[in-house]
């Protein structure tokens, strides 16, 4: 049996709704002894954000699992992606925060009992990662917007249950009104335009159609969604098309597929970028790259037989370098 550590992030909002009234140490056993009765023995331990890189370090020094799980949101496992990838372990996503994304698309259920039961008969597959300045990332980095939607995820941060969700919406919506507009240049694949946009969004492979979720994790590619500045009357009816799944067919998006993207922001030198829903400070320009087929991760079997239907059969040469940027949409 592999040897599987889950390192629990306490701060994580799910994870204290499992707490309850009790502390992280009550959820830690919870969740032990979830995975106990799924039939897989795990060292459980609770590491706050800032201490998982010394942990990892001292994991991929010992050698002392095969396996590593972490709990916690996108942010959680995007910071620690670095470390895992070096540590050649198979690494996997127990979604404890508030959006997910990653789990969702690698088909991890959002329900913590059957999230652990999934994972405890998991296979594991190399997906892509993109990244930003050099750094890795799993799911969506963006600037304008999605900036503010990161600071409306701080806002939100140490409400529980409902009121979290709550207050995340209400964060969420006065983000929407403080977005403006801003001349963007971008280098997609060598090719350079300037648009006039509330938001710029790059994508470790595509969404699917008028969802917010990516069919494929193994396509090799980048998608640059760009929301063009409006009036407010079209940036409401964005928002609207947004909520409701058809933002792909809204006239101020445009979007492009590419291997690379450099991103400057006018009269800027550096410009807040949200990351897997984490905040930082980027120097212009931002540039992302495609990893294909970087990390090797826990995927639950259903997941898995699909991921191995889309993948290049044998004897293929692999993943197509991407055509040079085109319109898709817009």
């Amino acid at each position: 049996m592999a040897r599987c550590l889950v390192l629990l992030n306490p701060r994580a909002g799910t994870l204290k709704d499992l707490a309850g009234d009790g502390d992280g140490a009550d959820a830690a056993e919870r969740v032990r002894k979830a995975f106990a009765a799924a039939g897989k023995d795990v060292d459980v331990r609770l590491v706050p954000p800032r201490d998982l890189g010394g942990v990892l370090d001292e994991l991929n020094a010992a050698d002392a699992h095969d396996e590593i799980i972490v709990g916690g949101g996108d942010g959680s496992l995007s910071r620690s992606l670095r470390k895992l990838i070096s540590s050649g372990k198979t690494f996997g996503v127990l979604p404890f925060g508030t959006m997910n994304l990653l789990a969702r698309d690698l088909g991890v259920p959002q329900q913590v009992e059957e999230a652990i039961s999934a994972l405890a008969r998991s296979e594991p597959q190399m997906i892509d990662l993109a990244s930003i300045n050099g750094r890795p990332f799993h799911s969506i980095s963006g600037l304008g917007f999605f900036a503010q939607m990161a600071r409306a995820r701080e806002a939100a941060r140490g409400l529980k249950g409902f009121g979290r969700y709550a207050g995340f919406s209400f964060a969420a919506l006065r983000a929407f009104f403080r977005s403006g507009r801003s001349r963007y240049t971008l280098v997609i694949d060598g090719a350079p335009i300037k648009v006039d946009a509330t938001a710029v969004l790059v994508t470790n492979n595509a969404f699917g159609d008028g969802a917010w979720r990516r069919p494929r994790l193994d396509a090799g590619e980048l998608e640059i969604i760009v929301a063009h500045a409006g009036t407010m009357k079209e940036r409401l009816r964005l928002g609207l098309d947004v909520v409701a799944g058809g933002w792909r067919t809204n006239p101020l998006i445009e979007s492009f597929r590419a291997s690379k993207v450099e991103v400057t922001k006018s009269w800027r030198r550096r410009a807040w970028v949200a990351t897997d829903g984490e905040l930082t400070r980027e120097t212009m320009p931002v540039v992302y790259e495609t990893l294909p087929k970087a990390a090797r991760m826990m995927v639950p079997l259903s997941s898995a037989a699909v991921l191995a239907e889309l993948a290049p059969s044998a004897g293929e040469p692999g993943v197509e370098t991407p055509a040079p940027a085109q319109s898709v949409a817009g």
